[in-house]
């Protein structure tokens, strides 16, 4: 088998698993390439190659990851970069990329995400919109520097309608697609600290908001407590058996995503506070997978069994959040 046919059938076989169920691949390729029906039939059975350019327009149409279909070097590893934002419409970009992933995930036939949380993951907030928007609004204002939030109180600014709603989206998602979760007793820290910070600096106007935070993260880490007892993330749903939660005592540096479809991974870096870097070198998403496999067999696993782990587990992280409540 040539190299360059390969490379086309690898192409066509993740194509096939990326189209969402009840989307007709053969129209969604037309649409995107501007061809009839026939000329994409063609493509699709190999009797037609796809060109460069038309691999890379579908790249950006189904946001696949081109590096993936490159030869690389051992050694070396092609990422894309999250480029920094610094306005509120940039940042709602960014959350529509995230969006996008997820909905990928949600739709393809075979997926799964391992998350390494060195920070609560972001998809989950969005079931707290107070919270969901306190993260939002601190990145705008204290890492990006969005000049319309530095001279304003947070409890002043309401939450963008179309920015909630996005975040909504990447929730639901959140709670369809099966995933491995490695948490420490630190994944709390980072908005523990967040908080702190905006109520010890004076940005927050009312000092129930403060108050209001902790509560949201109260009632978050007891709806992950729920999540984890059954190994399900939709309660309406308690047969999905699609949430996996292991507890590590090694200290974890940073977020690490690694996202499945079919024979096609990714992984994503957390940088910058909260932008990534992205790729799909298979080597590199390989020995991603084999430090996950490493970390998960020096684990406990806390969803579906180890209930007293579990309980234990939970009540050290309400402890973190009840002690700053009473000072």
């Amino acid at each position: 088998m040539s190299d360059q046919f390969s490379v086309q059938e690898n192409f066509i076989r993740l194509l096939r698993n990326i189209v969402p169920s009840g989307v007709q691949l053969v129209a969604e390729v037309g649409t995107a390439l501007s061809l009839s029906n026939d000329s994409v039939y063609r493509r699709l059975r190999g009797e037609t190659e796809f060109s460069l350019s038309e691999m890379v327009k579908l790249c950006n149409h189904f946001h696949i990851s081109f590096d993936g279909f490159c030869e690389s070097h051992r050694g070396s590893a092609y990422f894309q970069y999250q480029w920094p934002v610094d306005s509120i419409e940039l940042f709602q970009q960014y959350l529509c990329r995230i969006r996008d992933e997820m909905m990928i995930l949600k739709n393809a036939k075979e997926r799964e995400i391992m998350y390494v949380a060195a920070d609560i993951p972001f998809f989950i907030l969005f079931a707290f919109p107070q919270l969901a928007w306190f993260k939002c609004y601190y990145w705008m204002r204290s890492v990006m520097n969005v000049p319309e939030y530095q001279n304003s109180f947070f409890e002043d600014e309401v939450a963008p309608e179309e920015l909630m709603s996005i975040g909504n989206e990447i929730l639901e998602s959140y709670r369809i697609v099966p995933s491995t979760e490695i948490w420490s007793e630190q994944t709390l820290n980072s908005i523990l600290k967040q908080i702190d910070f905006y109520s010890e600096s004076g940005f927050f106007k009312d000092s129930e908001t403060t108050q209001k935070l902790y509560a949201d993260l109260l009632s978050l880490m007891s709806e992950i407590r729920s999540m984890t007892e059954p190994g399900t993330k939709r309660k309406d749903h308690a047969g999905d058996k699609n949430y996996t939660f292991y507890r590590c005592d090694i200290e974890i540096g940073n977020n690490c995503i690694y996202t499945s479809i079919g024979k096609n991974k990714k992984v994503f870096l957390r940088h910058s506070t909260f932008n990534t870097l992205e790729t799909a070198d298979e080597d590199f998403c390989a020995a991603t997978r084999d430090w996950l496999t490493g970390l998960i067999r020096k684990s406990t696993q806390l969803s579906g069994m180890a209930e007293k782990q579990r309980n234990k587990f939970f009540q050290n992280l309400l402890a973190m959040i009840k002690n700053r409540m009473r000072v």
